[in-house]
């Protein structure tokens, strides 16, 4: 049975890719449809409301796995590293599954972690948005996808209006409002950033996009588990 756009990001099954809301969830399914032919999955995601959602989902699994409860075999973690930065990101995890004895390397792999499965548990893969290096969330990654000169006028802009007082959005959001303005001038301003995707406006193949697809295949191995999406 084919899923319908609600259950999409609420999978269940032995391969999971944890993420922190629904645009994560929907640029992945995005990303991941424009470089596979047919856009058909190795895992499906799970939608988890915030990063702590993250952490007790993984922990949760992990458990499960351990006492027999699940059978899961590979998970997937997106998280944005803007808390404070990468260092902090990654030390969290590590702290969050300290007891399950995983083998973590001292720094995130730049292409996308991926630590191999000990004593029956499920191997994990970390990709820490938006490259595994610099602090930032989602919308940093997907600034990279935009076209340079529209980008460069849309965080303009953004810069102007701060200089003016216009503006109430927090620093750490800045990201947020300059990717905005740039979809705010492409065609059907204000659809969804999956769509983005899937229109164009942001572009699925650049260097960072096949990084990010590179680890989801290393992670999943491209093996079918029926219709993900």
């Amino acid at each position: 049975m084919t899923k319908n756009k609600q259950d999409w990001c609420k999978h269940k099954g032995k391969r999971i890719l944890l993420v922190e809301g629904k645009n994560d969830c929907h640029v992945i399914l995005a990303l991941w449809q424009a470089h596979q032919h047919p856009p058909k999955g190795s895992f499906g995601i799970y939608q988890c409301d915030s990063d702590e959602g993250v952490l007790r989902k993984l922990n949760e699994l992990i458990q499960g796995s351990i006492a027999q409860i699940n059978e899961i075999e590979n998970i997937g973690v997106v998280l944005d590293a803007d808390k404070p930065n990468v260092t902090s990101r990654w030390q969290q995890i590590q702290a969050k599954v300290k007891r399950y004895a995983y083998s973590f390397p001292v720094e995130p792999d730049p292409k996308g972690t991926i630590i191999a499965s000990q004593d029956e548990k499920p191997r994990l893969g970390i990709w820490l948005m938006p490259n595994n290096q610099d602090a930032g969330m989602l919308e940093d990654f997907l600034m990279t996808l935009a076209q340079a000169d529209s980008l460069d006028w849309a965080r303009h802009c953004v810069e102007s209006a701060q200089q003016k007082h216009l503006t109430s959005f927090k620093k750490v959001h800045h990201s947020k409002a300059v990717i905005h303005t740039y979809l705010a001038w492409q065609d059907e301003p204000g659809n969804p950033l999956g769509q983005a995707i899937t229109a164009h406006a942001l572009q699925p193949h650049t260097k960072i996009a096949y990084h990010f697809i590179d680890w989801l295949n290393r992670l999943f191995n491209s093996m079918p588990e029926g219709d993900c999406y």
